[in-house]
């Protein structure tokens, strides 16, 4: 296994949405939604490519920067949570959206390497916080725990159906729109 990690081109996109739709929920993105998370000033996509498997796409990673106020919106928490009530509105955060890994290769630190290898590029475009939310199946384990701990971050809560209301089916609940709670989770940097 050969891994390599390189900034996404639109050529990856229908790998992209297919990993995000096997392992985080059908239809969560569009093609169009994708074409809008391409590499930019805002934006952060990356992809892992396995040279033993004719670089072929293995994961990706999404992150952007934006005003606090806007990545709460993105990100469905309903309430600013107390830790970030000494915050302004328009202070830049980044924010981890979405990430996905064939199950043969996880386990094996990628999507913590993201986590952390991206923390000096939020820093250099004006981020001061990295904001992310995960998946709380019910009844289960936060699958994005330990990636999160293991890189420093901190709960801060817990969100309550954040998705209900968005279309897509959900893998952990199977239901359409996902019933799933959310976690909420910060680092400062």
């Amino acid at each position: 296994m050969k891994l390599e990690v390189r900034d996404a081109v639109r050529r990856d996109l229908p790998e992209i949405k297919r990993l995000t739709d096997e392992y985080i929920s059908r239809d969560f993105y569009s093609m169009e939604a994708l074409e809008g998370m391409l590499p930019s000033a805002r934006n952060l996509l990356y992809v892992v490519t396995d040279a033993d498997r004719d670089d072929q796409i293995i994961s990706y990673f999404y992150a952007f920067v934006a005003p606090l106020d806007e990545a709460l919106g993105i990100l469905h928490v309903r309430e600013k949570p107390e830790a970030l009530l000494s915050c302004g509105g328009d202070e830049l955060v980044g924010v981890y959206k979405a990430s996905s890994t064939e199950k043969p290769y996880r386990k094996q630190g990628v999507c913590s390497a993201f986590a952390r290898d991206l923390e000096p590029v939020l820093r250099a475009r004006g981020a001061k916080l990295i904001l992310a939310t995960a998946l709380h199946p019910m009844g289960q384990e936060v699958p994005m725990r330990h990636i999160f701990e293991d890189n420093r971050f901190t709960q801060l809560g817990e969100l309550y159906r954040p998705w209900e209301g968005v279309p897509g089916y959900c893998p952990y609940c199977g239901c359409d729109p996902c019933i799933c709670d959310g976690v909420f989770f910060i680092k400062k940097l």
